[in-house]
Formats: C-alpha cells, structure tokens, sequence
C-alpha cells in the first residue's frame, strides 16, 4: 500500500541527503551566509564542531516574521527560476536538516529592522522571539553527529580545506575560523593571489599565472601553473562557476589540456584556480544536494580553451634552476617568448648552454630538436600527401577502420587480399621506404592514438641523440631553429626542452653585490644556510 511518509521520516531522509559530516554543515551555512551577501563570515568549531558549530555574518538577515519558515522543509527566498538559478543555494533544505539532526539556534536582524529575533528549532519544535542583534545571521548547532564516532580532528581538517577551497571562489571574503578558540584560519579578503598562497602554500602560489578574459557576456579569472609543475591527478585544478565550486566537467579538462598541448606530459594536468562567469543559458547545473556536477555549453570550453592559449603564449615558460621564484617577463621578439640564445658550448655531449639576455640557458639537444622536427611535421601536413616516386605494398590486417592518421597522411588503394598499396604520403616520409609500412600500419592500428603522436614518435628517430657532439655552427643553428618555434618550451612528449638560471641567482648563491655590468668587484658575503658560523668557544 502507497501512502505518504512520516514527518520523522522524512526529517531523517533530509538529513542523510545534505548531512554527512561537519564539513557539509560548514558549507550549507557558509553558502547561505555568500547568498545573503556577507562580507565577514566567522566560523567556530568546539570539539571538531561534533559539540557545537557556529557560523556567524554579516549579511542582509532573515526578517523575524520569516524566522519560523527558515527551517520548514523546502522553503526558500532564493529560488524564483530553476532556469535562472543566480545563487549558491536554491533547494530550501538545509536548515531544515540541520534543526532535524540537532538542535539549532538562529539569530538574525535585516539592518533596516529595530531589534532582531532568535528561532529555537529541533525536530518539530520551533520557537521564535524577539533579542537584541548585531545585523546579520548567526547559527549554532549542538551535538551535531553525536555518537556517530567522527573525529574531530578529521572534522577540523575537512572544514579547513573546504574554507581554503571558497576562498580561492570568493577572494575578497573576510573569513576567520577558531577551533576550540584558537585561530586556524584569518583571511583578511585580501584577493585571488593572497588566496593562492593559502590553499597551495607560499612557493606553489608563486609559480602560478593569471588568467584573465571577457567575451560577452562569458568572463574568466584564474590562476594556472605553467609546465613546470604539474599532477597525474586532476584534483589541485578548482574550478567555480559564479562562485559556485563545481567539479570540473571532462569536456572541460580536455579543452585545458589541449590549450596546454605538448606542454604537458600525457595524462598530467596542471594546478589552480578558473573563476567562470557565465549567464544561466551557458551552462546546466544537477539539481541535487551536491549541486557539484555541471553541463557547460560548447562555446564555454572553447572560450576558456582560447583563453589559456594566449596566456601562455605570454609567458616565458622555461623552468627555472634552482629556485620557485619565476622568470620576470622578458620581451623578446620571438612569437613564442623566448629571447635570442647565443651558443656558449655543450656539457657531456648531451646539453647545449646557451645565453639569453640576463639568463643562461641549459639546453637538452635531443628535446630541442625532436621538437623542432614536430613542428616541422605539422608544417608540411599542411601540403598534404604527395605521389610516391613508387606504390609501396604493405600486408594488414583485415576489419581495421582507417583513422584520424591514415586520413591525413596517405592515400592508398586495395590490393588483394590483406593488402593495400601505398600511392601518396607526405614528402618528410619519402626519403624512408622501409619505414612507410611500419608507420602506415601504426597509423591503421591507431597505436599512436592521435595524429599529433605519431608524429611526436616519427621526430624523435632522426632526432640528435644525447651523447652526440655538436659543433659550435651546429649548435647556433639549433638554437636558431628552436627560437622559431612556436612551442620551444616542451618535447613533443611534454618533457621539458631547456632550463633557465637568472644571473641574479647565480650572484645570490655566489655571494656578490651585483653582476657583470654592475661595476667593481663586489666583497663576499656569508650566507647562513650554505656556511653557518662556528659556535663559539666555551669559557674555560
């Protein structure tokens, strides 16, 4: 028999659905506190927040006679278009499952009301009166989760990442949390780069570079980690819509990665933060308590996919030595950022050092030249397959469907049985018969996954091999061939091709005043972390 659930039911269905820890508490009050436009928010935590949970701030306040319907089930001043959805929270049901998980107090006061009131709710009870109160909002739960075995250590580390994660969304938020009294958190909204340096730490912070775009009505403000740092894992890369933290969609992470392109090994992703703007038609969000999973229109990926193209192409992105500190901008007239490199000599046969500018430069000639190769490939795709001087006859396998590869590099007719005969390829493959099979019957099987691969595979064979002497013309004319690049930076493989070491580190390190142009010779200086000083003899 079908018949409507009980109120207690009900209640506990809520609970479980929004409630699963401290943290998701923390959230529900930190985004309603964001909706009513806070700009201080103060969160205290007793006993892991399993004793008590406070969120306090100063936002618009809940008006008194709205106060008993703040926890009712599914009541909301928020949601007037589920098409249109402008704020962090819509579904009218947080607390309502607070008030059933614990009790709860809330006291809130509207700046333009005289006085504020104080609601008492727990399961059904709820009572309402009148207090004295600052403007604003301030809620208190007690014995959230009581008995259920959380520790509230693990409670404070969750809360504190998840406060880390709003901040790097919402920048110029004043935010404060205490724990059993003590201060762990105390923001003063000081914007996105103060922001980064708290969830990613002083050093990873530094190594991170603005993104910035306005299209329309799309707007995009980030900060990302260039080549050098990267994770196998997706998981430092945050993304918000409208403030609102999302998981990234895979759509998405494929547009960055291609934005990135061989800059990146395959697999790895970078670090940091996009901010998205977007009007409600760009993008469908999942209605559910996470309200976490998103759908975003084709043209938003592009966009942001254009806009971290051009970011980088900004950046000098070699990866320096020793330090975190980056690069200052250098304005080069490469296209790719890199200055003009003089050829200094080459280091075990395998590395080129070169000078550019205020930096010497340490080459990988094997790197530089795979990738000047790659770019040399793509180039000459542009010509499309030529004649073969000959048909080349190449035995496959049977049922293979021809690819993205086979497509563009070659032109072929059956023949027979189990075999085709190769008429057109592109001219850099000519001058290799006994390889034209062999790469043909990769591109068929689609062992090189992308076209990009197999071209990545074909320039490292002729590549220069570590090991390899080069001559002084030799070596300019490498470095002068990878200046034009339009990637110098990494490999086809996404391993990097030089690294930098400033003269400001090297006169850092040797203990001088200035460098080769700063005049005079400058007085050695100790430094304490290479040379500390001897202690001091005892008295007798």
């Amino acid at each position: 028999m079908i018949r409507p659930l009980p109120e207690e039911l009900r209640g506990l269905l809520a609970q479980g659905e929004v409630l699963l820890s401290v943290r998701d508490a923390v959230r529900e009050l930190l985004e309603n506190a964001l909706d009513a436009g806070a700009k201080r928010v103060r969160v205290e935590l007793w006993g892991g927040g399993l004793e008590r949970l406070v969120v306090e701030d100063d936002g618009e306040g809940i008006p008194l006679e709205d106060l008993p319907l703040a926890v009712a089930p599914f009541a909301t001043s928020k949601l007037q278009d589920p098409k249109a959805i402008r704020t962090l929270g819509f579904r009218g049901q947080a607390l309502y499952a607070l008030a059933q998980a614990a009790p709860l107090r809330l006291r809130s006061r509207p700046r333009g009301q005289l006085g504020g009131g104080l609601l008492w709710a727990h399961g059904k009870e709820v009572a309402v009166r009148e207090v004295p109160a600052p403007p604003g909002t301030r809620v208190e739960v007690e014995g959230l989760f009581r008995g259920r075995g959380l520790d509230p250590a693990k409670e404070i580390r969750e809360v504190l990442r998840l406060l880390k994660r709003y901040l790097l969304h919402h920048p110029h938020l004043h935010l404060a949390l205490f724990a059993e009294g003590e201060a762990r958190l105390l923001f003063p909204g000081a914007g996105l780069r103060e922001a980064a340096r708290v969830a990613f730490g002083k050093v990873m912070a530094e190594r991170l570079f603005p993104v910035e775009k306005e299209e329309g009505s799309l707007g995009l403000l980030g900060l990302l980690s260039g080549p050098q740092v990267s994770r196998t894992r997706e998981d430092a890369l945050f993304l918000a819509v409208n403030g609102r933290p999302v998981a990234f969609p895979p759509g998405l992470l494929k547009a960055v990665r291609r934005a990135y392109r061989e800059l990146l090994p395959e697999g790895h992703f970078p670090l940091g933060v996009l901010n998205l703007r977007l009007p409600p038609t760009a993008y469908r969000l999942r209605l559910d308590a996470r309200k976490e999973e998103i759908l975003l229109a084709p043209e938003v990926e592009a966009f942001v996919e254009g806009a971290l193209r051009e970011a980088l192409a900004r950046r000098n992105l070699a990866r320096l030595l020793p330090g975190p500190k980056p690069p200052a901008p250098l304005s080069p007239p490469s296209p790719s950022g890199l200055p003009p490199l003089r050829y200094l000599g080459q280091f075990r046969d395998s590395y080129l050092l070169a000078e550019g500018g205020d930096t010497l430069y340490i080459v990988d000639q094997h790197a530089a030249h795979e990738r000047i190769l790659y770019e040399e490939f793509l180039s000459r795709l542009r010509e499309g397959p030529s004649p073969l001087p000959y048909p080349v006859l190449v035995e496959v396998e049977e049922g293979l469907e021809e690819s993205e590869a086979v497509e563009a590099l070659f032109r072929y007719e059956p023949f027979g049985r189990g075999r085709v005969r190769l008429l057109s390829a592109p001219s850099f493959l000519h001058p290799y018969p006994l390889l034209l099979p062999e790469v043909f019957k990769e591109a068929l099987r689609g062992e090189g996954r992308s076209l990009k691969a197999l071209l990545a595979r074909l320039a490292c064979l002729p590549a220069v091999k570590a090991g390899h002497p080069l001559g002084k013309a030799q070596g300019q004319a490498l470095l002068d061939a990878l200046l034009a690049c339009e990637t110098p930076w990494a490999c086809p493989h996404g391993r990097p091709v030089l690294l930098a070491l400033k003269e400001e580190d090297l006169i850092r390190r040797f203990g001088r005043r200035s460098g080769a142009r700063g005049g005079g010779e400058a007085r050695f200086r100790r430094q304490e972390e290479n040379f500390p000083e001897a202690p001091a003899p005892r008295e007798p």
